[in-house]
């Protein structure tokens, strides 16, 4: 006897084959049968729907929310069953210093392996995270010694379940490690046939230099790569996404493995301190930053910094977080700074003294077009670039609307792409780049992790006025076999947990 059977449901299995109709039998856990009038006690007739692979979130930040908020509620809603965190350099370990957790990724690891959870998740460990473990938020390169116990620490990560390492190349201190350091670091990964990933050095006026930089990296050691929520950054670099496409098939065409994923939405979203104030003023950590802003010579440099690369406007910056300072939230900058009487460049800086530096914004700097580009390239796996939203009540709507704006907007409305290869980039391409080998698919053997949907139904409907709206059309997501989710409402069943990327060992 089956534990469930999906009966009469559209089958798209992940592959970018055609739909067909059929019937799906589940039990303990695992997919054990494909095969047209199966027959059971519980059952879900699934006519009209499509049934797919759960969704695989190729780029998430929801490592930092494994322990106080493991219900992962937003990523499951909107039908995610694994997520890929520890992205853009940042990771929750490892922490040197009295006030960390976790001193290691396999000691994190160890602590979290067993929490059950809302939906499944592995992680990366971050770049700028070790490095600032070993040699704090310092503007120079490695010692010898340093660059030793950073590798160090990249091996423990490897060998105790990490699936690769991020970099966050505009973030501090990520942002002043140079390619020799971040390719001696990526010949670690490869060792461990790991993944690196790549929130690279410029997503705007030098965005083709920073994917050449990536890209040399790449070629240098030979090691599967992700090209970090790809995208141009204000207008006068809107359309150079086909270029960096380019050159990511040439280096395809040159037989690496590189890969890219992107969010369905023009607007970003990111800190506040790196947004106004320019890397090379950034070599401190937030406490530094809070009080280098008290100097008006230091305000003065900032600006006029600011405005020599990007110019002086600051209208597109929307505060989705600020922490102790929740009026703001929702706000424009320049809405503020109306409110209160000056120059917005002056609000922006007493907004981060006030909230210690612990300030997030939605960015409306990219193109409708360029987002169908990229989503439409061979290559592109869909992501989140979120958590989830723990005790927030404002933030980006990509955290809760990500996929179902991907099929509804780019799929059914626009027709970027087809259904099934809409489902590809949800499902098996992120899990073969991963090396989730039993996800991504509908097929005999695999996890029972499933997605029931309404596809001309299926659409977000949080937005940046109302971020928290639960998506429409999504009937039903099965996690390890068990119903989690009914009409886009989680009954709080925990069949997920930490992934523990399988090390190959040193080549």
């Amino acid at each position: 006897m089956y534990d469930l059977i999906i009966k009469n449901g559209t089958v798209v299995d992940g592959t970018g084959a055609p739909p067909y109709v059929c019937d799906i039998a589940i039990s303990g856990g695992k997919i054990v049968r494909i095969s047209e009038k199966l027959e059971g006690e519980r059952v879900i007739d699934a006519k009209g729907l499509i049934v797919s692979p759960g969704f695989i979130d190729s780029h998430s930040h929801a490592d930092d929310a494994m322990l106080e908020y493991p219900d992962m509620i937003e990523k499951i809603e909107q039908g995610i069953t694994t997520s890929v965190a520890g992205q853009c350099g940042i990771s929750i370990t490892p922490v040197r210093s009295e006030h960390g957790t976790y001193k290691t990724f396999g000691e994190m690891a160890e602590a979290v392996k067993n929490i059950p959870m809302g939906a499944n998740i592995m992680t990366f460990v971050g770049h700028g995270t070790i490095r600032k473990a070993v040699m704090g938020c310092d503007d120079r390169r490695p010692t010898s010694a340093e660059l030793k116990e950073m590798k160090a620490l990249l091996c423990d990560a490897m060998e105790t379940g990490a699936v690769g390492l991020s970099y966050g190349l505009i973030y501090t201190p990520g942002c002043y490690a140079d390619i020799d350091e971040l390719t001696e670091l990526a010949r670690v990964v490869k060792e461990y046939s790991g993944v690196i990933s790549a929130h690279i050095r410029s997503e705007a006026f030098a965005l083709e230099e920073a994917v050449e930089e990536f890209l040399k990296i790449v070629r240098a050691v030979n090691v599967n790569a992700v090209l970090s929520h790809h995208k141009a950054m204000y207008k006068s670099n809107w359309g150079k996404v086909r270029r960096t496409l380019e050159m990511v098939d040439e280096a395809v065409n040159d037989g690496y493995d590189v890969y890219c994923d992107v969010y369905p939405y023009t607007a970003s979203n990111t800190t506040l301190v790196s947004t106004v104030i320019p890397a090379g003023l950034r070599a401190l950590d937030d406490d530094g930053i809070v009080e280098m802003l008290n100097d008006p010579a230091m305000r003065k440099e900032v600006k006029e910094k600011y405005i020599g690369i990007y110019g002086s406007d600051l209208s597109y910056i929307r505060i989705s977080y600020a922490a102790g300072h929740h009026e703001y939230e929702g706000m424009g900058l320049d809405e503020i700074a109306r409110q209160r009487g000056e120059d917005p460049f002056d609000t922006a800086f007493d907004i981060i003294q006030a909230c210690r530096a612990e300030v997030y914004v939605s960015k409306f700097v990219m193109c409708e077009e360029d987002v169908e580009t990229v989503i439409a390239h061979k290559r592109a796996m869909i992501c989140t670039d979120s958590s989830v939203a723990k005790d927030i009540s404002v933030y980006h709507p990509r955290l809760r609307g990500t996929f179902p704006r991907a099929f509804g907007r780019y799929v059914m409305k626009r027709q970027i792409v087809s259904l099934e290869e809409m489902v590809r980039k949800c499902t098996s391409m992120p899990a073969s780049v991963y090396g989730l080998s039993s996800k991504g698919v509908l097929k005999v053997g695999n996890d029972a992790d499933i997605c029931i949907f309404d596809a001309d139904r299926f659409i977000d409907k949080a937005d940046y006025s109302d971020c928290s709206r639960r998506c429409e059309g999504l009937r039903y997501v099965i996690l390890g076999g068990e119903t989690v989710v009914r009409d886009a409402v989680y009954n709080g069943v925990r069949k997920g947990g930490f992934i523990q990327s399988k090390a190959k060992g040193k080549a």
